[in-house]
């Protein structure tokens, strides 16, 4: 096992730090009651760990507060200070200078599905959202600071998930590629009052969803446990949907602020949406002292790329966001990551009207190959135990392809899955062979 030596100019620095922690929790009334200090070395970064006793806090959330993790860092001199609450409550101090971030990432094409990449952090690690318990979220960046960029990879990574979209784009300079895109679910958004449309829209597909799941008596309670009962019973799942609201601050305010139509509608999709598989960004160039409340109370994850406000950027979880150079585009502060590059793509994979397919991995493009060649596209559990697979692993792939409408059960074949002709399309331009796309055997009762 490897040691770590840390230097004494190291542990002065934390004994400081330990120190000046547990005072700032007393001054306002918090105890600072801390079961261990750590100090190590991870990726080229010195951090402080400061694990607290969780059994003697009584109420956790005043110790998780992004506002205290501001004011943690005033109180220290302005060193980062990130909350870990994976097991229990821990202080991540850094006490090291920042590493660089590389100045461009390219958005991998490898990203799992279900998941929303945002970008890598300092250490390399991606930052990886799980879409079916994502939190809203609030992107913030001036013209060229990288965030026109990044709102389009989260479209774009939507749509490679099979996601519908609805896009607000005033200035007409964000999503213009998409216009007719067969994932759009309304045209995109091009006026105050078209944006406040598509958001009465998406709660008007809350209330669908509400009386869907209803009607079911599981009674589900989120999107994914309703289209694993839906698959179950071969019936359609639902699709999530992605709203985008670029400009939001500038739409906001035309339409009565915070208090105003747009407000209340955002605050109604904000609580709601979730449940029902609908998220929605906020992205804006700054908001305003009104708009600014609210719009972070309805987000659990804020990026600010470069900004002109800095009580703006400090407000919302993203200290120093004013000081990001104009040379470093996509380079943003999150208010739970720390410093992100986020992820790059070219305008041009969003082209117009074009057809993202999703990816497939390699394996299973192996097991898809061979069920067409050696099963007529019939797939079971007993096939890919046979073929190599887990019984669970291959249990949870044909759960997970069922739910993507690549195989399905024929009733008029045993009740046996088989590939559907919407994966044999996907399959089809990976092999350069258009017999793929004839051999997908869709069901009697096939999938869309």
């Amino acid at each position: 096992m490897t040691s770590i030596t840390i230097s004494h100019r190291e542990m002065r620095l934390a004994e400081s730090v330990s120190k000046q922690l547990a005072n700032a929790l007393v001054r306002r009334k918090l105890q600072p009651a801390f079961s261990d200090f750590y100090i190590t070395h991870l990726a080229g970064l010195t951090p402080l760990i400061a694990v607290l006793d969780t059994a003697r806090l009584g109420d956790h959330n005043p110790y998780t507060s992004q506002d205290l993790l501001h004011q943690l860092s005033t109180d220290l001199g302005g060193l980062p200070v990130y909350l870990s609450n994976h097991s229990g409550i821990r202080y991540v101090i850094l006490l090291s200078p920042l590493p660089k971030l590389p100045r461009r990432v390219d958005l991998p094409l490898d990203v799992p599905r279900g998941k929303l990449a945002i970008g890598v952090r300092f250490s390399g690690q991606p930052v990886l959202l799980d879409w079916d318990t994502m939190l809203h979220l609030a992107v913030l960046g001036a013209t060229g600071s990288g965030k026109s960029i990044f709102l389009q990879s989260l479209v774009l990574q939507a749509i490679r998930d099979e996601m519908q979209v609805l896009l607000s784009d005033i200035d007409q300079t964000t999503f213009g590629m998409l216009e007719g895109h067969p994932n759009l679910a309304a045209p995109i958004a091009s006026t105050p009052q078209e944006a406040l449309g598509l958001i009465e829209q998406a709660i008007a597909e809350c209330d669908r969803r509400a009386e869907l799941f209803k009607a079911i008596p599981e009674r589900p309670q989120k999107l994914s446990e309703y289209n694993a009962l839906m698959v179950k019973q071969g019936q359609e799942p639902l699709p999530r949907i992605l709203v985008v609201l670029d400009e939001a601050s500038s739409v906001l305010t035309a339409l009565g602020g915070a208090k105003g139509a747009m407000g209340q509608a955002l605050a109604t999709l904000g609580w709601r949406g979730r449940k029902f598989g609908i998220h929605f960004v906020f992205a804006a160039q700054e908001f305003t002292k009104d708009i600014l409340g609210p719009v972070r109370d309805q987000v659990g994850l804020t990026l600010c790329f470069r900004v002109r406000n800095a009580q703006m950027a400090e407000r919302m979880g993203c200290k120093r966001a004013e000081h990001i150079p104009e040379n470093r585009p996509g380079l943003a502060i999150s208010n739970r990551h720390g410093p992100i590059q986020t992820y790059f793509v070219e305008a041009s994979s969003l082209g117009q009207g074009q057809k993202l397919l999703p990816s497939l991995n390699d394996l299973e493009l192996t097991l898809f190959t061979r069920a067409q060649r050696e099963t007529s596209g019939r797939l079971s559990i007993p096939i890919l135990v046979g073929w190599g697979q887990r019984e669970r692993a291959a249990r949870q792939m044909l759960a997970d392809w069922e739910l993507r409408g690549w195989v399905l059960r024929d009733p008029q074949r045993d009740n046996a899955r088989y590939i559907t002709s919407k994966l044999a399309e996907i399959m089809s331009p990976l092999h350069g062979d258009a017999s793929y796309r004839q051999a997908g055997q869709a069901p009697s009762n096939p999938a869309r």
